[in-house]
């Protein structure tokens, strides 16, 4: 359904120039360091299951508990695939958990964590997550916390059934990051879009941070959607409650 994904591919071998290498990142719990805190806007790699010199950043939707109280995280399904490995982006720590559910056409992936490795918090920065709320609508101010972009806000642009897009600043690495009204997560980084005015389709440059004014627009799924997906699959993440 979302082509234009945020997730970055990062190269092992770039990484390992700032001393981590993929043993690290994805060691077992006997290597493990200390637990780590994560939540909504939070960094992780993903593990890429097709090659073994590269991983995709991507950004935490939230991190909850399921109908069988398992410690899980959402983020875009296009950040991995079901099986890869999980490691904590700001301590590079592996081990902490493991992508298990996903789904192609609404792009939401879920992943299980070691409840021993990994504190759920529901701050990261500036975000506070509390509640999960209905739909934005057109002419509402959103904001979103990302990896890349971190806290940015802007108004709404369209809002439909599944999606809307906001002028929330997003770039490669912002994929699966909280859109949020107020303490409300209301939806998921996806994708970016080009600029419509009527028929035409204007191509506008990637947003590079928070005052970065003119940008192409961000595609979000609605988070009660995603939710409803995730309970319709009926497997890891169903009956997400927030932590």
């Amino acid at each position: 359904m979302f082509s234009a994904g945020r997730a970055r591919v990062l190269r092992v071998a770039a990484i390992a120039a700032a001393a981590v290498s993929s043993t690290l990142l994805f060691a077992g719990p006997a290597n493990a360091a200390p637990p780590v805190t994560l939540g909504g806007g939070s960094g992780v790699y993903v593990e890429d299951l097709t090659t073994t010199d590269s991983v995709s950043d991507c950004t935490l939707t939230a991190v909850g508990y399921d109908n069988r109280n398992q410690l899980v995280g959402l983020t875009a399904g296009h950040c991995g695939e079901v099986g890869a490995r999980v490691a904590a982006e700001y301590t590079r720590s592996g081990g902490i958990g493991v992508v298990a559910e996903k789904s192609e056409d609404m792009d939401w992936g879920i992943i299980v964590f070691n409840a021993d490795r990994v504190i759920p918090t529901r701050q990261v920065a500036q975000s506070v997550i509390n509640s999960v709320g209905a739909p934005p609508q057109v002419g509402e101010n959103v904001c979103k916390n990302g990896r890349t972009t971190g806290f940015t806000c802007g108004p709404v642009w369209e809002s439909r059934a599944l999606t809307f897009r906001s002028q929330v600043c997003a770039n490669h690495g912002d994929s699966g990051a909280p859109v949020l009204r107020g303490d409300q997560l209301v939806g998921m980084v996806v994708a970016g879009t080009d600029f419509k005015a009527g028929p035409i389709d204007i191509e506008l440059p990637l947003c590079e941070g928070g005052g970065n004014l003119i940008h192409e627009p961000e595609l979000a799924t609605n988070i009660t959607a995603v939710l409803a997906d995730i309970d319709r699959h009926g497997g890891a993440g169903a009956g997400f409650r927030i932590a």
